[in-house]
């Protein structure tokens, strides 16, 4: 009985499914432009320190769209298990367990990047250290946030049984589904790169995000196959 309520209107569901998941991605793209690559300075704490005091406002908007994208996060994994778990329930929960811990990791790291303009606003801390070393601690949690953003980038192998889930249900052309599979294994291996071999300054989660992206694109444009 549910499954049928639930086949009434395949093709909204996904569409609502990849509006979520643009979203997603825009909240994404607007925190990392307004805060990643405009405020943080690698190996430069006071440049970054600098940045952060200049334009406290971005950082802090920054910080609410991180909120807001891990929002809609959730809603994405609620509405892709509810698309999918008609073609395979086992399969469609693992996709759903593996993005919901990743989302808690990026959550709870979240917290170390909101640290910096606590400290910073505090004058008790600018009191009590010299100025290297509270400008290091900002810097500190602010490696610990990229860190925890890291390890929840791991999580990331929950693309890979939602390309499972692609490739099996017949609604979308089998080339999402690789596409999919290799931006899983893209981000997986950034995150060992990062972890491994710090030293490569190697980025490849750029290039996952292209195999990422076809898939919301197809459903917002042309939904699912319901025959």
């Amino acid at each position: 009985m549910t499954d049928e309520r639930y086949m009434d209107s395949p093709v909204k569901l996904a569409r609502r499914t990849g509006i979520l998941y643009l979203l997603v991605i825009l909240a994404g793209i607007a925190s990392e432009t307004l805060v990643g690559n405009s405020l943080f300075v690698p190996g430069d704490s006071s440049a970054t320190v600098n940045n952060i005091l200049t334009h406290e406002f971005a950082f802090r908007a920054g910080f609410v769209i991180s909120l807001v994208r891990f929002a809609l996060f959730i809603a994405l994994v609620l509405a892709l298990y509810k698309l999918f778990r008609v073609v395979d329930g086992d399969w469609s929960m693992a996709m759903a367990v593996f993005a919901l811990v990743s989302i808690s990791i990026g959550m709870v790291s979240l917290l170390f990047e909101f640290a910096a303009p606590l400290l910073l606003s505090s004058g008790d801390y600018s009191s009590i250290f010299p100025v290297e070393q509270w400008h290091a601690q900002v810097q500190f949690f602010i490696d610990m946030q990229i860190m925890g953003d890291k390890a929840s980038q791991v999580l990331a192998v929950w693309l890979l049984p939602l390309a499972y889930l692609i490739y099996k249900s017949g609604f979308f052309p089998k080339i999402l589904a690789v596409l999919m599979m290799v931006a899983g294994l893209g981000y997986v291996i950034d995150f060992l790169v990062f972890i491994l071999l710090p030293s490569l300054n190697w980025q490849v989660a750029g290039f996952a995000f292209l195999g990422e992206l076809p898939f919301p694109l197809w459903l917002l444009i042309k939904g699912v196959k319901t025959k």
